[in-house]
């Protein structure tokens, strides 16, 4: 008789089902917020819709102005020539002074190669593209300098340090005065870093419209869903689950907003792409259009449903805060 009671005690142990089901749980929580957002988004179509487009446009402002500042530094890059410093020599020199002068030029540290043109030669040269020859003929002597054409190394290229390499080179004895042709270089660096500042101020602006568009759109959601939530607070819900569903709105809206600016910066760089080829064959030049790569736009969807969420958790938070279950 004792051992049929231990035997069947041992048959009534409690089943495991829990175990399995609170696996799954996680599972079925994020099914429903995720069904409970396209159901929202769904059932009001055109507000879904229009929250996207003015997410779109509000992120297609500064993209355009990055696509604008990126071509320009490539414009800069691809026409732009190698910076070079102009030397003219003192005209009491002879031609074996002015080579001992060419040679410590060579010698100094930053110079990558000097091409040195003579008297003769650069009067000659003035003679051939100026159309004065006639003029330069009435001339007792020749008015011109030896010039001395400086290109320096690539650690030199830049403005600052290519201006200490100048000051260097007028302190030999013999150079009567150098100029630095980078007049075209910092008006285009000028024009560069005011088209990056341009972008970076319309992208903190724009990441502002988007909050504040996104927060409203979670914020109506919440409205029309304020029955709902008060029965979820009645029978225990946390926050945390009556969250879920408005933050993956947010973030949802974020990232089809930036798809959909994508594609309109696409539209726009192609558009544009044959009128830019026009104008640069005018000049005798070829330069192509570039738009955002896989990665910048990657990254500009991820940013962009990181600040819908961001949006939809303050606005949900704000207002759950002050729900009391009626």
């Amino acid at each position: 008789m004792v051992k049929h009671v231990r035997h069947s005690a041992k048959k009534t142990q409690p089943p495991k089902p829990k175990s399995r089901s609170l696996k799954g749980g996680w599972r079925v929580q994020w099914r429903y917020a995720w069904k409970s957002t396209l159901s929202d988004m769904l059932c009001q179509p055109l507000a879904t819709l229009l929250t996207i487009m003015v997410v779109a446009i509000s992120l297609t402002l500064p993209s355009v102005f990055y696509i604008v500042w990126k071509n320009v530094n490539q414009a800069v890059v691809q026409w732009y020539p190698i910076p070079q410093l102009t030397v003219y020599l003192d005209k009491s020199l002879n031609d074996n002074s002015a080579k001992k002068v060419i040679e410590q030029l060579k010698g100094t540290d930053g110079v990558k190669s000097v091409n040195y043109l003579s008297r003769e030669e650069a009067v000659n040269e003035f003679r051939a593209w100026s159309g004065f020859a006639n003029a330069l003929d009435l001339l007792e002597e020749n008015p011109l300098p030896a010039v001395a054409i400086i290109s320096p190394k690539l650690n030199f290229q830049d403005p600052q340090v290519l201006t200490v390499l100048r000051d260097q080179v007028a302190q030999i004895k013999g150079i009567e005065e150098v100029k630095m042709d980078d007049s075209w270089f910092d008006r285009l660096t000028s024009l560069t870093a005011l088209i990056g500042q341009i972008a970076a101020v319309i992208g903190i602006l724009m990441v502002v419209a988007l909050l504040l568009v996104i927060g409203n759109s979670v914020r109506l959601s919440i409205f029309s869903r304020r029955e709902t939530i008060n029965v979820m607070k009645l029978i225990g819900a946390t926050d945390g689950f009556i969250l879920r569903p408005f933050l993956n709105g947010g973030a949802l809206l974020g990232m089809m907003g930036a798809i959909f600016s994508l594609i309109l910066s696409s539209l726009l760089v192609w558009k544009l792409s044959n009128v830019v080829m026009e104008v640069a064959g005018v000049f005798g030049t070829s330069f192509k259009l570039y738009g955002l790569g896989w990665d910048e736009a990657l990254l500009l969807v991820l940013v962009s449903g990181m600040i819908g969420w961001i949006a939809a958790w303050f606005a949900t938070i704000q207002h759950l805060r002050r729900f009391r279950p009626e």
